[in-house]
């Protein structure tokens, strides 16, 4: 009973909290095995046009769902489909009416505004197919996983093969005009979403003199810390030197006043360039 509640609870009708009772029934069915039962209802259309507008703040909150923060949203009872590409309210309604979220008490915060969550185990494992789905093809769970225990062993070199070959499969945005940009939101979005809860991911936070692009601060201060500056060079001759000046702005700039502040003392500080779908990473350590 605790892994059927852990898995298939948390939906709530009123002020009654019930189980999917689909996935309860194939739980049994399947000698009670837990896996993502509803997954296979659906082509879950409406969660990647969450995650195809993955701005800063959607993947902010995307990950606060995934680590079981609630997120507070107004809803839109009177909610049309074709509008949730262009309307939170609109897009978090149907995410609460198709199942994706649940209320976190049947009533609201302040008028319409309610605190929404992820209902259970199920739903968190489809969210995480999907982002997969929607980053990156040929790639699972594991390739995330290595990629961020050589990002915090300090292994540059394996780091940036890695790095590399996620940057290969990735789907079709490399013509964007502001390719920094688009680069720097790439790497957020891996480290905000597939992180753990022991770490913090802050991007362009005002640190020593300047902002830097992105840092991971472990909870545990005695672990390791991550500062990544990111460049974009035009042609491919340039990317040594780009990763060079990214790893130097963050000593030039001093980034890892934050960390002596929350009392990290040892920092990985890792200068990255890109090119089209060619990598470069240069690396340091405090």
């Amino acid at each position: 009973m605790p892994e059927l509640k852990r898995w298939y609870d948390g939906y709530r009708i009123g002020k009654s909290e019930i189980y999917n009772p689909w996935s309860v029934v194939s739980y049994i069915k399947h000698n009670c095995t837990p896996i993502p039962y509803w997954m296979n209802t659906s082509n879950n259309a409406i969660l990647r046009e969450l995650l195809s507008h993955a701005d800063y703040l959607r993947i902010k909150a995307l990950q606060g769902l995934l680590h079981d923060e609630p997120v507070s949203v107004s809803l839109n009872e009177g909610v049309v489909y074709d509008t949730i590409g262009q309307d939170q309210s609109a897009l978090y309604t149907m995410l609460l009416l198709t199942g994706y979220l649940t209320v976190s008490a049947d009533s609201p915060i302040i008028y319409d505004r309610y605190s929404l969550r992820i209902p259970n185990e199920e739903i968190k494992r489809v969210y995480s197919m999907e982002i997969l789905n929607t980053l990156v093809t040929g790639i699972n769970r594991n390739t995330f996983d290595n990629l961020f225990e050589l990002l915090f062993n300090g292994q540059g070199y394996d780091f940036s093969y890695q790095l590399q070959q996620i940057v290969l499969r990735f789907a079709s945005t490399y013509d964007t005009a502001h390719k920094e940009s688009f680069y720097h939101g790439f790497m957020l979005g891996m480290t905000a979403l597939f992180l753990d809860k022991q770490y913090t991911v802050e991007s362009n936070r005002e640190s020593g003199y300047g902002r830097f692009d992105l840092a991971i601060f472990p909870d545990d201060v005695s672990k390791a810390g991550v500062l990544m500056e990111f460049k974009a060079a035009e042609i491919e001759e340039m990317l040594e030197r780009k990763a060079k000046e990214a790893l130097q702005q963050i000593e030039d700039k001093n980034y890892e006043v934050e960390f002596t502040k929350r009392g990290i003392q040892n920092v990985w500080k890792y200068g990255i360039a890109f090119c089209g779908k060619k990598v470069c990473v240069k690396m340091k350590d405090n």
